[in-house]
């Protein structure tokens, strides 16, 4: 089967991969599958396929790795890891190309065409569907290093609601459209002048000086002593310093000249203020004026060039640039005209905001305001009220006039449109643009009374100063008419009201404030006196509650005479120096605005404790877009008649309806403060606090009152108010349990604050009901660690969350997952629990959290080492799971203990010898210095139920060593190799785990083979090697060396020399025959094994429908195969067994070498002994003594070789026997490895299959879960 992934689907297929030889010297770069599937690239226009199965996509994605200087130290490392952490490093891919890794990047560098980078995921060891196992390695990359490639978006095939009409308005705007727009380039944002001189720097550089002079003039008038007022005695003429200082001097005289010409009228209120205020606002406003006037020439004085390219590559107009340079303007110079008007109007906001201090208890219900539906609905009201008051606040912080009427602008809509606008901003986060024209759902009196509680709710200062800033500062805009000037209008009027006619409010206040601390108190005298005042001997009269309030104001009429209040209608850019009263107001409007001390009714003087300038406004529900005057005055409302609307009701029935600014009612305030005596007073008054207004009563947050009395854990508060509730229908009952505050919670995420009530009224709480965070009722009371009771009552949940199911199964667990994905198993730290959750519920044990945790992962991370032993001994956990970084539990342990302890629960479960001891290679792990360190534990039984456990630490390089030794001292035996080990660290930078665990498997299946070995099993080195903590390398080396010689004599001494050779050969040959068919089988079967886990690895569906996307998510996790999957286990199982195999083969091919060198010597022998015999040339007499001295050598050598094949007939008797005696027990040794192995597989299989059919259901049960609730 081919695999999923285009790119090793073609690289297997080309020619390229058998150009990689060897392949450990060779990396593979691998894209991501989805980003091949999903892509296409865009620069040669090929197909994606045709790209991928190039030569030089797959060469470049190939890395050369050279082999190391040394073995040994290339299985444990060269690099020193500390060294290279953080630098880069060049590697040459397979076309001669070469790529830069550097932190887990790799960059394309020397050859290749385009800059590419991609990030490294992790790594993966490849087995290719080959007879002869080949061992890649796979580094998966975020995206090619060839092409560009871009994502291929497909249309959804099935349309959802409503997906029809908007395609059709989409595809009527298309055509609709001129066709080369799709040329033009989409044009700029411009929010703020300063993002326009941003985005054009030539105009900034143009502009940029005088703008300097313009800021540096203005600030040098303002800090310097204003002039002396025209009625001084003495004026200096100042020397001329600027258009600012110009137009200072000209509003002066301006406005010396018309106070001159007014007439003083009879009626006019004596002046208590400064008489210059006036005076200085004005001259800033003329100064602001100016500046503004300045920079707008400025702008025009640009480059027209620089003007044509402002108007073709944005949207902006001439109106709205000068609105954005009067701003900008503003926010530069606010830090010095603000202040200065702050201190003219402090008097009137110091009296102003001391009224709204005292008007803080005020409820909405007592400002006039009929409210329909009851506290429920009053309870909507003030959470869409809220974010009013958040925009209103913002006043606080605006830098310019124009910010603040936006903020205004703003809070009127807010309050306007109060459903429409909280949906809104809860849905897309944004507000409506400030200019855009509102539909008021709202009438005038009821906007004025919900501005009242923004006001007096945001506690804001200098209200009136910000009054006269937007009023009187913006020249651009026209806030006189349209939105802006209803919204002012608007806001002056409460500011008015508040200042001259709202001593009901503050009465109102006290009262409630009374009310409210007499609800706290344990003592129920003052509240009874309040809330029955019949029955009490205290006398219902105002002035007890007036005690802070000014005497001379009781004496006063409660309200001031009606004023008419009009709208002004003015021109879009208006001068500061040409306010007169003819062409400020129309010719229907009386002129009594436009003298402050002077009003249209006949009032005393006494009546006015402070001096006002009104201006006259009008209120009204239609469309401001008209100018027509008349209709605006067709539905006037006088402030008089506010009053007498807004007017605080003090009744009893009232009173009992008031909250708090947390919108606490009087009940929860009692609930609250953990006063039983006033809660059962209070619901002893039905006629008040009736069933109904008891269900509603919830605050700011969605509290209910049995939710703040469990919160509290009061029992007498609880009880009370559950023998109140009992009294509704169960339906009541139910939608009241599930009542939401704003964290999403209800009654049944705070029942660990009242455990008992679980089993009271657990099977009305909605235990799969979630909170903003994802959290059950179950989940909260299994998050409650500190709870005394915690085992009773997260087994009491579980068993009463089961009950509530009613289909007769177990708990599914599924549904109590939070938003992290963290399921019971990962918060839960109980035993216990846990193991109850674990036998009797209905749980993915292997899920994982958002950081790709498993349940064993966060129990091994925070140390609870009983929550890893429970984990481990359940069949389903995959402990090989690994997270988003590749480590595994063991790593992620912080603790050494925690992490040992691991390390023997890994020991007890692998398969114990056949005289009860457990010895293994537990773990693995990189260090510093660029080595692996693998641990060794052995366990050895002592007790019924006891083990005495040994640990060492090994190198690869000492199994290396060990099996060269082994090797040495018996030559005739077979040995598993350990030459063939890749190292992990060729990719210093980033070392290859996955090749660490395949390091971890070939040791421990190498020490459980030679433990398990016929000849080897007992040898004292292989013990020592696993026994003894520091091993004595030299000393093992000498001591193989002694018993070599050993050997080698005893051979001598006790074999006979082999005289047949043909019966040796005939058993080796035999032998090697019936070894190489088990061969054979074993690559076959090791071929299927790693084909079946392929297979598995790649699932499709055909279809699936948008709606079961949750059922196909748990499908997947049911699906994808665990780390410790049982394919892989038999793979690694199968590829043990072929090494044993190979190493029998490699033994059997000794006899067949010996015989070889048996039969050589013997032929040097003989010709020896022929050359030594035959007659020979030389003259007798001559030259004896050379002659003699050849013949000797002759002989000498012939003995010589005849003794090696002695030596060798008697090694070859030696390795017949070792080998015959071996290969019994190999065959003995190779049934058992395969039925273990068989039947390991064979009960991992079926712990997989039934976990997936759990998974299955578990996908199944959600189908059906959508199924029915789109039916309902």
């Amino acid at each position: 089967m081919q695999p999923l992934n285009p790119f090793l689907a073609a690289f297997f297929k080309s020619p390229v991969a058998a150009q990689c030889t060897p392949v450990h010297h060779h990396i593979l770069l691998v894209p991501l599958t989805d980003e091949l599937l999903t892509s296409r690239e865009i620069d040669s226009g090929a197909a994606a396929s045709e790209v991928i199965a190039s030569e030089e996509f797959l060469g470049s994605h190939v890395l050369r790795i050279p082999s190391p200087g040394v073995s040994s130290g290339g299985k444990d490392g060269v690099h020193n890891l500390r060294d290279v952490r953080g630098k880069a490093k060049q590697f040459s891919t397979l076309n001669g190309r070469s790529v830069v890794i550097k932190d887990s990047v790799v960059y394309s560098n020397k050859g290749f065409k385009t800059f590419a980078q991609a990030q490294i995921l992790n790594d993966a060891i490849w087995y290719p569907d080959v007879f002869e196992p080949r061992q890649w390695l796979l580094y998966f990359i975020s995206k090619p290093l060839v092409g560009a490639w871009e994502e291929v978006k497909i249309l959804p095939a099935v349309l959802g609601n409503d997906v029809n009409k908007k395609m059709t308005l989409d595809t009527k705007k298309v055509n609709g459209s001129d066709t080369a727009e799709g040329t033009v380039p989409k044009k700029k944002d411009i929010r703020s002048f300063h993002e326009l001189l941003n985005n054009f720097p030539m105009i900034a550089r143009q502009m940029q000086p005088g703008l300097e002079k313009l800021f540096l003039e203005f600030t040098t008038v303002f800090e310097k002593p204003l002039p002396p007022p025209p009625s001084a005695s003495r004026i200096p003429d100042p020397l001329p310093d600027g258009p600012i200082t110009a137009a200072m001097r000209r509003a002066r005289s301006n406005s010396f000249s018309i106070r001159n010409g007014k007439a003083i009228n009879r009626d006019s209120l004596p002046v208590t203020e400064d008489f210059y205020a006036e005076d200085d606002e004005d001259v800033m406003r003329a100064s602001l004026e100016t500046a503004v006037t300045a920079a707008i020439d400025l702008f025009q004085s640009v480059d027209k060039q620089q003007l044509s390219l402002l108007g073709a590559t944005t949207d902006l107009t001439g109106p709205l640039v000068e609105k954005l340079i009067e701003r900008y303007v503003t926010e530069n110079i606010n830090h010095l005209i603000f202040p200065k008007l702050s201190a003219i109007k402090r008097p009137e906001d110091l009296e102003l905001e001391a009224k709204i201090r005292q008007m803080e208890y005020i409820d909405i219900s007592q400002l006039g305001i009929a409210i329909d539906g009851g506290s429920r609905a009053k309870h909507d009201l003030l959470i869409q009220l809220g974010p009013a008051i958040e925009e209103f606040k913002k006043i606080a912080n605006a830098m310019s006039p124009g910010e603040m009427m936006d903020a205004l602008l703003s809070t009127t809509k807010a309050a306007s449109q109060l459903t429409d606008t909280s949906r809104t901003q809860m849905a897309n986060g944004k507000e409506d643009p400030v200019y855009e024209k509102a539909i008021m759902t709202v009438n005038a009196d009821t906007l004025v009374s919900l501005l009242l509680y923004v006001v007096i709710r945001s506690q804001v200062r200098n209200l009136q100063a910000r009054l006269v800033y937007i009023r009187n500062f913006i020249f651009i805009d026209d806030v006189d008419s349209g939105e802006m000037g209803y919204a002012l209008s608007t806001f002056e009027a409460v500011l008015a009201y508040l200042a001259l006619d709202s001593a009901g409010l503050r009465r109102a206040s006290r009262r409630n404030k009374a009310l409210w601390d007499a609800a706290k108190r344990t003592d129920l005298t003052e509240l009874k006196a309040i809330m029955e005042p019949n029955m009490s001997a205290v006398v219902d009269g105002d002035d007890d509650f007036e005690l802070d309030g000014d005497p001379n104001e009781q004496a006063r009429p409660s309200r001031l005479p009606s004023f008419t209040w009009s709208l002004q209608d003015s021109s879009s850019r208006r001068s500061s120096l040409a306010l007169t009263s003819s062409d400020r107001f129309s010719r229907g409007s009386g002129l009594g605005h436009v003298f402050p001390f002077q009003s249209n009714g006949n009032c005393e003087e006494g009546d006015f404790s402070l001096v006002k300038r009104v201006k006259r406004v009008a209120m009204d529900t239609r469309s401001l877009s008209s100018g027509s005057e008349i209709s605006f005055h067709s539905r006037t409302g006088s402030i008089g008649t506010l009053g007498s609307a807004i007017e605080g009701d003090v009744s009893v029935e009232r009173l009992a309806q008031t909250s708090n600014s947390f919108g606490e009612s009087v009940l929860m305030i009692a609930v609250q403060s953990g006063n039983p005596a006033s809660l059962r007073y209070l619901l002893s008054l039905s006629g008040y606090y009736s069933l109904e207004v008891i269900l509603q009563d919830m605050n700011n947050e969605g509290t209910t009152l049995l939710s703040a009395a469990i919160q509290l854990g009061h029992k007498d508060l609880i009880n009370m108010l559950l023998e109140r509730i009992d009294i509704c229908t169960e339906d009541q009952r139910v939608q009241y349990l599930s009542e939401q505050d704003i964290w999403g919670r209800s009654v049944g995420h705070y029942l660990f604050h009242a455990p008992s009530l679980i089993t009271r009224i657990g099977k009305l709480i909605p235990w799969r009901q979630r909170d903003k965070n994802g959290q059950t009722p179950l989940f909260a009371l299994c998050r409650s660690y500190d709870n005394e009771n915690y085992y009773d009552m997260v087994e009491a949940g579980l068993r009463v969350a089961r009950e509530t199911q009613n289909d007769g199964q177990a708990l599914h667990l599924d549904d109590h997952v939070d938003a992290k994905g963290n399921t019971l198993l990962h918060i839960i730290n109980d035993t216990r629990l846990a193991m109850r959750i674990l036998h009797y519920c209905d749980i993915d044990v292997n899920a994982t959290n958002e950081k790709r945790f498993t349940a064993l992962m966060v129990a091994s991370k925070y140390g609870r080492y009983d929550m890893v032993r429970c984990l481990f001994a359940d069949p389903r956990v995959d402990i090989a799971a690994r997270e988003m970084r590749g480590l595994t539990a063991v790593e992620l342990a912080k603790d050494d203990d925690v992490r040992n302890k691991i390390d023997d629960l890994a020991l007890f479960s692998m398969p114990a010898g056949r005289d009860g001891r457990i010895t293994g290679v537990v773990r693995a792990f990189f260090v510093e210095d660029g080595s692996v360190r693998l641990v060794l534990k052995s366990a050895a039984p002592t007790d019924h139920d006891s083990y005495t456990v040994t640990t060492t630490r090994r190198s690869l390089a000492e199994f290396e060593q060990l099996a060269h030794l082994l090797a040495e001292e018996q030559p005739a035996s077979w040995i598993p190799s350990m030459s063939d080990t890749r190292s992990p660290f060729q990719i210093p930078v980033k070392p290859s785990r996955a090749i660490l665990r395949d390091v971890q498997a070939k040791t421990d299946w190498f020490l459980r083979i030679m433990l398990s070995h016929p000849t080897l099993a007992t040898h004292e080195m292989l013990w020592e090697f696993f026994l003894v903590p520091e091993l004595q390398l030299e000393a093992m080396e000498q001591r193989t060396k002694l018993k070599v010689e050993a050997r080698i004599e005893r051979i001598k001494e006790e074999y006979e020399p082999i005289r047949d050779m043909r019966e040796v050969e005939q058993f080796v040959n035999h032998a090697r025959e019936m070894v190489r068919s088990v061969s054979y089988s074993t690559k076959s079967v090791t071929r299927r094994a790693n084909g079946v886990g392929l297979a598995i690895s790649v699932s499709s569906i055909k279809f699936l429908p948008q709606s079961h996307i949750s059922a196909l998510e748990a499908y997947v996790r049911a699906m994808a195969p665990t780390q410790a999957s049982p394919q892989a286990m038999l793979h690694n199982t199968l590829m043990a067994i072929q090494s044993t195999v190979q190493a029998l083969l490699s033994s059997l091919a000794r006899p067949t070498t010996l015989i070889s060198q048996i039969t050589a010597a013997k032929r040097d022998a003989d010709r020896n002994d022929s050359s030594a015999g035959r007659s020979s040339r030389w003259v007798l007499g001559l030259l004896d003594e050379t002659r003699q001295r050849i013949q000797d050598g002759r002989e000498k050598r012939a003995k010589k070789y005849r003794e090696e094949a002695e030596y060798l007939s008697r090694e070859l008797r030696y390795t017949q026997q070792t080998v015959a005696g071996e290969l019994a027990g190999w065959q003995d040794m190779h049934e058992k490895m395969g039925r273990r192995a068989i039947r390991e597989f064979a009960r991992a299989m079926v712990v997989q299959e039934r976990t997936r059919l759990d998974g299955m259901v578990r996908a199944l049960r959600k189908v059906r879960t959508q199924r029915s609730n789109v039916k309902s």
